[in-house]
């Protein structure tokens, strides 16, 4: 029908100028055919142009659907915000945009190239596809306008540029599609695109040409091709390029004198001359478009049937896809929608998602967002919780992006589902799990009360948030070692738990009991309480203890001492509750164990004393103030020189010297002892090396050692440093070695010592629990009676009778026995009468410097030196 009403319009138009031309002749003709068949003909071409135009934009759109659907996808997202480390997911969707674009072009259009992921920052961060090495694109083309869109100073939009690909009717287009994720730009993807538009642009070899130009192009068109005379041109629907068509007026001002000559000849020749040329010119500008604009026709078809294609993919998808329009009503779903819902396609189109999806436990936050997100025309991505037909619940991981608006269906809305239910039982499974894990972490698995991390992270808190003064009582209970040594651990751990039901059932609310370790407790008052309802709460949570406890039959008893430190009154913050009650703690026990010691400023001040001592202390090591001075040692028989013992003394700035007894407590529990020691071992070392070099021969130096410095220092390490001639080292050891159970390593690393030169001395030997045992295990050399043993003998026979027994059980062993504390005369005869072989106390020499030692020491200088084995060096040994 459209056809007909072409020919017709062209009949009268023939017939139109056949009237004007016998009227007018060529007059006529100039002044009203030529114009007319002119404007025709530019209309015709306009329209052309335009269906050439639309027929480009709805190609670079599939493009651009394309593109956009690859960029919202999870893979592409999660990767370029850092979400997934892998690449591969995001190279597959990318893949799946270069292959898709090949299958539904491939008789137009050469693969995607370069099609890259860009960050904000214009970094490639993944790109599929070789670049062509003749791209007529610089880099930075990708990211023009990026800054504007992060920014949001321009519309958040796909951009299309265009360059000639050096052929007639083939062009190359750079297509950028921003990334965007919660309303925001993350990055872009970009990729250029070779399409061969022959089919489009070309209407024959006569038609004019119409060719593809940028914006810059357009507008200076007539001023560089003026010698080719006026052109239409029609913007590119959605890009930023025209299309430009010649209008062919040398062809018109032709047809003109045609026209003008002919006329006449109509007279001569009845028009009929006028008549053919006017029927040729109209199939030309008339007709001819028309075929044009059929073709233009076919092709939208065949994009149609494309289009028709890609809903057959969507069907076939594994994720839910829901279409819906701007009111939220399902206008189409696919298979896997029906799959995972439950619902049928005519059940759900016509439906509002919420409506049929949404139920009572689904986040109205989240309903609120995606509402927002539609209402704005944004696109959205959620976690939500869902119901199918039957009532089950299932999460997804849900978005939703606006299609482009079409003029007759306005504005519409994708959705994409993906199940994720199987990743939130999981995930719900990991959070429950890590909460019990976090909850047994903070409880102490035998008595079930809170651990030290618990009162930890509790202080931290009462600390920061400032809630008021506190008050903590620490306890300790006595004797429990006693309880594991008699009657096993398994009694112990029963003493363990009936304290903790204890405690558990003796506090108030508001009050906290915590086992921090070992038989070790804490409790923190609830807010208010004093110092006097601590201690009341602590005598009868003593009562309580020292019931005897029955245990298979067994019973067990055991006390509890207790250290008090409140907050209130100002004396002390929260955050010193702790060490406070710690310190308190420990008075209890020197007190006598079984009571209750509270912080008080006294003790405030003996603390104080004690943290300077400390401080003290730690600088006096930084900056060797700890010197050895030297009491001599005698031979029984000969009273000649034959060792001195090193003795550690702290050469106080302000306080004078101090003896190991107004110190060494404190650094034992800094447990800096060991570095003390090998401040005084080295120095001594030295010393003796000075005095053997001015020729005054010291015999042997004992330096005292604990197990732990033993068994953790090689101080045969530090001797190889010095060269000691013919001095002996002796290692003193204390008495309680003998009964304590020592293992392999202190056993061997003794043998070592031994093996090496060095001599083993058991040091304050009586003192405690004497071990016959013991000392045959260990066989040192010399074995020191403490002088506590030796002060009586002068007046007690049996004090006599018994270090004259330990002398001869010394002597049955093959071990030298030297005697500590000899002050008299008396004393050193009734010793040596006994059979001891060295002497030492203050009746032969007090301890002294090094200065008066070295005095002494020439002084008692023996004409003839006695030559001793020289010690083991390390490397000979």
């Amino acid at each position: 029908m459209k056809q007909v009403s072409f020919t017709t319009r062209f009949l009268k138009l023939t017939l139109l100028g056949y009237v004007f031309s016998v009227m007018s002749v060529a007059a006529a003709i100039w002044f009203a055919s030529a114009p007319a068949l002119h404007q025709m003909q530019e209309d015709a071409k306009r329209a052309h142009l335009e269906t050439k135009a639309n027929v480009i934009a709805n190609l670079l759109d599939d493009i651009l659907d394309e593109a956009e659907f690859v960029a919202r996808s999870p893979e592409i997202i999660n990767y370029v915000m850092g979400f997934e480390g892998r690449s591969s997911p995001a190279q597959s969707a990318l893949l799946r945009l270069q292959n898709a674009q090949n299958a539904q072009n491939a008789q137009n259009a050469q693969n995607a190239q370069n099609v890259r992921l860009i960050r904000p920052d214009g970094q490639v961060i993944l790109s599929v596809g070789e670049k062509d090495a003749n791209s007529p694109f610089l880099p930075v083309e990708a990211i023009e306008g990026l800054d504007n869109m992060i920014g949001g100073r321009s519309e958040v939009a796909p951009r299309i540029s265009y360059r000639p690909a050096g052929e007639t009717y083939r062009a190359h287009f750079l297509v950028t599609i921003p990334i965007v994720s919660t309303g925001l730009v993350e990055g872009l993807l970009a990729f250029e695109r070779q399409m061969d538009l022959t089919h489009v642009l070309s209407a024959g070899q006569s038609a004019p040409k119409t060719i593809i130009a940028t914006q810059f192009q357009n507008e200076h068109w007539e001023t560089w091709h003026s010698d080719a005379g006026p052109t239409l041109s029609t913007p590119m629907p959605g890009a930023d390029f025209y299309l430009i068509v010649d209008t062919d007026s040398a062809m018109v001002q032709t047809v003109g004198r045609a026209l003008v000559l002919t006329g006449i000849g109509v007279a001569l020749l009845a028009l009929i001359l006028p008549f053919s040329l006017m029927a040729v010119s109209g199939m030309r500008a008339i007709v001819r478009p028309h075929e044009e604009l059929e073709r233009s026709r076919r092709v939208l078809a065949v994009k149609q049937s494309e289009l028709a294609e890609l809903a057959q993919i969507a069907q076939l998808a594994s994720e839910s896809i829901t279409v819906t329009d701007e009111h939220e009503t399902i206008q189409w779903v696919n298979s896997a929608f029906t799959d995972l819902t439950g619902y049928t396609q005519e059940e759900a189109v016509g439906q509002r998602p919420g409506a049929l999806l949404q139920g009572p436990n689904t986040d109205p936050t989240t309903r609120q967002m995606l509402r927002n997100a539609i209402k704005a025309g944004r696109a959205v991505q959620v976690e939500i919780l869902n119901y199918r037909k039957d009532g089950r619940p299932y999460w997804i991981n849900l978005g939703i992006s606006p299609l482009k608006a079409s003029p007759t269906k306005g504005r519409r809305f994708a959705a994409i589902a993906t199940d994720i239910s199987s990743a939130k039982e999981a995930q719900a499974k990991l959070a429950e799990a890590q909460a019990e894990t976090e909850r047994q972490s903070l409880h102490d698995a035998l008595t079930g009360l809170p651990n030290r991390r618990f009162l930890d992270n509790l202080l931290e808190d009462e600390v920061t948030n400032a809630n008021g003064p506190r008050t903590l009582i620490r306890i300790d209970l006595d004797h429990f070692k006693n309880v594991n040594d008699t009657l096993g651990h398994n009694a112990g751990d029963f003493v363990l738990q009936e304290v903790g039901r204890i405690l558990r059932s003796g506090i108030r609310p508001g009050d906290v009991a915590v086992r921090v370790g070992g038989d070790e407790f804490v409790i923190l008052l609830g807010r208010g309480s004093t110092s006097e309802q601590a201690t009341l709460l602590s005598e009868r949570l003593l009562g309580e203890i020292r019931k005897e406890m029955d245990f298979e039959g067994k019973m067990c008893r055991v006390g509890a001492s207790f250290g008090v430190a409140s907050a209130i009154g100002g004396l002390i913050q929260n955050c010193d509750l702790l060490k406070s009650a710690d310190s308190a703690l420990y008075t209890a026990k020197e007190l006598g164990r079984n009571t209750t010691t509270v912080y008080t400023p006294q003790l405030h001040s003996i603390v104080n004393e004690k943290r300077l001592l400390s401080a003290e202390i730690q600088r006096a090591l930084s900056i060797g103030e700890f010197e050895p001075f030297f009491q001599p040692q005698f031979d029984a028989q000969s009273e000649e020189l034959v060792g001195i013992e090193a003795l550690a003394r702290w050469d106080h700035p302000t306080r004078g010297l101090l003896s190991p007894a107004q110190f060494l407590r404190i650094a034992n529990q800094l447990r800096l002892t060991p570095e003390i020691d090998r401040q005084i071992f080295r120095a001594g070392l030295a010393r003796v090396c000075e005095l053997n070099a001015e020729g005054l021969l010291v015999p042997k130096i004992a330096f005292n050692m604990d197990v732990h410095q033993i068994v953790s220092n090689r101080i045969e390490d530090i001797v190889a440093d010095f060269d000691l001639g013919q001095t002996r080292i002796a290692v003193e050891v204390l008495e309680s070695v003998l009964v304590e159970e020592q293992d392999h390593n202190f056993v061997d690393r003794i043998d070592g010592l031994r093996a090496q030169g060095f001599q083993i001395e058991v040091d304050d030997f009586g003192s405690g629990h004497a071990s016959v045992i013991g000392l045959k295990h260990l066989h040192p050399h010399v074995m020191k009676l403490d002088r506590m043993l030796v002060q009586p003998v002068d007046k007690d026979p049996t004090a006599r009778e018994l270090v004259r027994n330990m002398i001869e059980m010394g002597k049955a062993l093959g071990i030298s026995v030297t005697a500590e504390g000899v002050e008299t005369a008396e004393h050193a005869a009734i010793m040596t009468e006994l059979g001891c072989d060295t002497l030492q106390g203050f009746y032969f020499a007090r301890p002294m410097d090094y200065e008066d030692f070295r005095v002494f020491a020439r002084a008692s200088q023996p004409q003839e030196v006695l030559h001793l084995p020289p010690l083991k060096a390390k490397n000979s040994a």
